[in-house]
């Protein structure tokens, strides 16, 4: 495990209790570098193990079983029971009442195992990457790798002040812009736990400079554009250190450090 802070060395010493609600936990799995048994898969609950079944090429389902086996490994080890004794829900949507709000786990997850108050967990897979965000507050996570082919027609999806950036900029820039900015409003509405049917270009998210490492203040810093979005949805965004082909964003109300957990598929 590696732990980060900013730029900053990796923190070792115990954090003030404040820090530490605060603190995301990250997590990252190459799909390709885990091999799943049947004790694995045994632990999904019956959704998830019907979802896996409907996918028709193999890649797929692997990478499925591989993000929700690893979610409730890093769940159950914070937690302290075991994987397959967590019970997953879902809160009501906040804009539709619907029950197609963000996962949680049901409470108390499971016989004899405390729930942390207001533990929170965000997850998202894409080509060989899976990222799961763990932390004390609402939080939200993407990872999309990066574009081979044409992008521009998600223009259309845009806040009219992304599309008007977007739209300018060469090739291949224009790609890496419109990742840049589906990954920021999909962490932004995953932490607002309305997800992407409820509006991407409600909001503008690519103004101002892009920060390449997490800043290791008090609260996470607002890029220009963010602070109105995010004083609505109780959340702002950063972007997020992610294998080489990828691009990532986390989404928190607040933030003072990140710990970066990779590619370990131990329990």
């Amino acid at each position: 495990m590696t732990t980060v802070s900013g730029g900053a060395s990796p923190v070792s010493a115990p954090q003030p209790r404040a820090a530490a609600e605060r603190a995301a936990e990250v997590s990252w799995f190459d799909v390709r570098e885990v091999t799943l048994g049947p004790a694995d898969v045994a632990g999904l609950d019956a959704r998830e193990t019907a979802r896996a079944a409907a996918f028709v090429f193999p890649a797929d389902r692997h990478r499925y079983q591989v993000a929700h086996v690893m979610l409730r490994r890093v769940l159950a080890d914070r937690l302290g029971t075991e994987p397959g004794r967590l019970v997953f829900t879902r809160e009501p949507c906040p804009t539709c009442g619907g029950p197609s709000g963000k996962p949680v786990l049901a409470s108390p997850p499971a016989k004899g195992a405390a729930r942390p108050a207001g533990l929170s967990f965000s997850l998202a897979h894409s080509g060989d990457a899976v990222v799961i965000a763990v932390a004390g507050q609402p939080v939200g996570v993407d990872v999309e790798r990066e574009a081979t082919g044409c992008v521009c027609s998600l223009a259309t999806a845009m806040h009219p002040s992304d599309a008007a950036i977007v739209e300018v900029l060469p090739e291949p820039d224009r790609h890496a812009a419109v990742i840049r900015w589906w990954v920021r409003a999909e962490a932004l509405l995953k932490c607002a736990g309305t997800g992407i049917g409820h509006g991407m270009d409600a909001f503008p998210v690519l103004r101002g400079p892009v920060r390449a490492k997490v800043s290791p203040a008090p609260r996470l810093p607002w890029e220009p554009d963010a602070p109105g979005w995010a004083d609505a949805a109780g959340c702002s965004f950063t972007p997020l250190s992610a294998p080489k082909g990828y691009q990532a964003a986390i989404a928190l109300p607040g933030l003072s450090l990140i710990r970066y957990r990779w590619g370990s598929a131990s329990p």
